[in-house]
């Protein structure tokens, strides 16, 4: 894609007409409009300047500046799970998964693929008769026919919750993030569409969820938190997520405290 293409594909997933974004970035909706034909080449401020209006991640912000032929401004490297990151950011983020323990915690990136996940979630996920190997989707495992969607007592409040958080970040990163084609795929399921037409509270999620798991005969009951978890002009820490689980009563704490 070209520069231009790039930056009308933007304009229109912000919902912004020609002459709201040229406000927003300070120059003519005539010179808006060069650009996004081609007529006219953008310079690197000029590109800083878009970004910004547009509120665009590091990664987007490094695609428009290869499309105008620049080189990508921010640090990038190709992810690799883990082994992609920075020696030091890996290594805290592994101590804030250690350090959460004995209850569960996973982290995983902007598609919602797991990156790692500390000794309380595999526990967890054992007590549930599966495994946890870096790139499971977690969305997968809630949305998904499978052990986890089956043990979720209140499953359509937990679907909802996640649904609405991924759609928030699929917002930020556009669609053609993976993020963005799983969700397309989710939201076209009879089940999934149903609960998103059925939904009468407020589009942005509350910052905890609560969720019952049955294990076998035990109901537990879990509070769960999401940290964003990146550096400023870091493309390879930018939509890492950190979930952590609490348990919300008595009789959870024991039983996660004893495994």
């Amino acid at each position: 894609m070209q520069f231009g293409d790039h930056l009308r594909q933007w304009r229109s997933h912000r919902h912004l007409s020609q002459m709201d974004l040229a406000l927003e970035a300070g120059i003519s909706s005539r010179h808006l409009s060069f650009l996004e034909t081609g007529r006219s080449q953008p310079s690197e401020g000029m590109i800083i300047r878009i970004c910004e209006a547009l509120e665009l991640p590091y990664r987007i912000q490094n695609e428009l500046f290869s499309a105008a032929g620049f080189a990508p401004r921010y640090f990038s490297a190709e992810r690799e799970g883990l082994s992609g990151l920075p020696v030091l950011i890996r290594d805290t983020l592994l101590l804030i998964l250690e350090k959460h323990e004995p209850w569960p915690a996973v982290a995983f990136n902007a598609d919602y693929d797991t990156l790692a996940a500390n000794a309380g979630f595999s526990a967890l996920a054992n007590a549930l008769g599966m495994s946890v190997a870096p790139g499971i989707n977690i969305l997968a495992l809630v949305l998904e026919p499978g052990p986890v969607k089956q043990a979720i007592e209140n499953w359509p409040e937990v679907a909802l919750l996640f649904l609405k958080r991924a759609r928030n970040e699929a917002r930020l990163y556009g669609p053609r993030s993976g993020l963005a084609q799983r969700l397309a795929v989710y939201e076209n399921d009879a089940e999934i569409s149903s609960l998103l037409r059925n939904d009468e509270g407020e589009r942005n999620p509350p910052p905890v969820i609560t969720a019952r798991l049955r294990l076998g005969d035990t109901m537990t009951s879990w509070i769960t938190t999401l940290t964003a978890f990146g550096s400023a002009q870091e493309v390879l820490t930018e939509g890492i997520f950190i979930e952590q689980y609490f348990p919300a009563d008595d009789a959870t704490r024991a039983i996660a405290g004893s495994a």
